[in-house]
């Protein structure tokens, strides 16, 4: 007797679950966010602005900054603790949770990087020089930084574990003594995050994760066939990554997006994206727990916030779902599987992947509502059933025997 498997193609609008937020001023460009708490947020951008809201994103307080600079970054070692970086070397800190800021001078004239380890213990890279303050900032000394690549992001996860990277084109590398000495980790990465102190991942065409601080990484899934390359990337668990996609999805600039990674011992690993149009810039992601994050960027030239309080993104409507409905049968097959859709527009790929992600069979079709596909030249076992539009993309398991 056949298994019969019911299913629908969810589209994921980043209007639905990401909701925009009201800034209630007026500025070019958000570039960074960080969320103490889901209710207690603070964002930083364009012109020394520094916006915190206690209430979640529903009001708004711009904070006074002393600078006119833009302002890049924003990292809490502590929930009272706190800095800000920006351009021309401005570096900001706060001892009371954001309510007020003072101006370190820390002797930085160019642009920098850099990572809290605790209240007072900070890394920083200008250019290929690496600095390391265990006073909060107040002062800092030279480290030898052996190796050390040109980075966009460092992030050290204790006072000897550290990794730099950030873009494709510039590497990615790690260091164990402090920062003395660096090794090179990979030619190719996108951006990286670790969550604690053993346990991270990054995106390169596919997600990779490690749990031993970087030590080693596996790959978990994922080829990048909406472009591979992410802008940021945010976790809180080992099971969901959030990542900002750097490029169009649709490759003619009409959408972009934000890509939700998720990774579990029972189903495959899946990639799921919000996207929306092209005048959208969205450059960081932060969750505060597991339903509750925010992206900032701009939208015509104006700094936006976005929210997501589910910590999912809006599956069609009920209707919607009855319109897109398509059945998988028999699961498990054996020589041939059968794909009926109530009623698919335009054109469409179904793409069929072993576990280690090599396609086995890709074929694209066009407003075909039922379709065989010959499954009698693949081994018997687990494979990955993909389905996608331009727009729309889902996975599942099938089973060969």
């Amino acid at each position: 007797m056949f298994n019969l498997f019911l299913f629908s193609l969810i589209v994921f609008h980043s209007k639905a679950q990401w909701v925009e937020l009201d800034p209630g001023v007026d500025v070019p460009y958000f570039s960074d966010v960080y969320a103490i708490t889901p209710e207690t947020v603070l964002v930083v951008g364009a012109n020394g602005t520094i916006l915190k809201t206690i209430d979640g994103g529903e009001t708004w307080i711009q904070k006074t900054s002393g600078t006119t600079q833009n302002l890049q970054e924003i990292q809490f070692p502590t929930p009272e603790i706190g800095f800000v970086r920006g351009s021309n070397g401005i570096f900001l800190k706060t001892n009371n949770g954001g309510e007020t800021w003072i101006s370190i001078n820390a002797g930085f004239e160019d642009d920098f990087k850099y990572s809290c380890v605790n209240d007072n213990l900070i890394f920083a890279i200008i250019g290929n020089s690496l600095l390391k303050s265990e006073n909060g900032g107040e002062s800092w000394n030279n480290v030898s930084g052996e190796n050390l690549i040109h980075t966009n992001k460092i992030q050290f996860l204790n006072d000897e574990i550290g990794l730099a990277g950030g873009y494709p084109w510039e590497g990615f590398s790690r260091t164990i003594n402090g920062g003395e000495t660096w090794e090179n980790i990979s030619l190719s990465v996108s951006p990286f995050y670790f969550f604690n102190d053993t346990t991270g991942f990054y995106y390169a065409d596919g997600l990779y994760k490690s749990t031993d601080s970087g030590s080693s990484f596996s790959n978990l899934g994922g080829v990048g066939e909406w472009g591979g390359e992410l802008r940021d990337i945010f976790s809180i668990t080992e099971n969901t990554v959030w990542g900002i996609i750097a490029g169009d999805l649709s490759g003619d600039n009409s959408t972009r997006g934000i890509i939700k990674m998720s990774i579990s011992e029972t189903e495959p690993y899946n990639e799921i994206i919000a996207w929306d149009n092209a005048d959208i810039d969205m450059a960081s992601i932060y969750f505060a727990n597991e339903n509750t994050g925010y992206v900032v960027g701009r939208n015509n030239g104006q700094g936006k916030i976005w929210k997501n309080s589910s910590g999912i993104n809006d599956p069609l409507s009920t209707e919607e779902q009855q319109q897109l409905n398509f059945r998988v049968y028999p699961n498990p097959a054996s020589s041939e599987l059968n794909i009926l859709m109530n009623n698919v527009i335009g054109e469409f790929s179904i793409i069929i992947s072993d576990m280690t992600g090599k396609q086995m069979y890709s074929q694209t079709y066009s407003k075909i509502k039922k379709l065989k596909i010959d499954t009698s030249n693949l081994n018997q076992g687990t494979y990955i059933l993909t389905i996608k539009n331009k727009n729309q993309k889902y996975s599942q398991k099938i089973i060969i025997h």
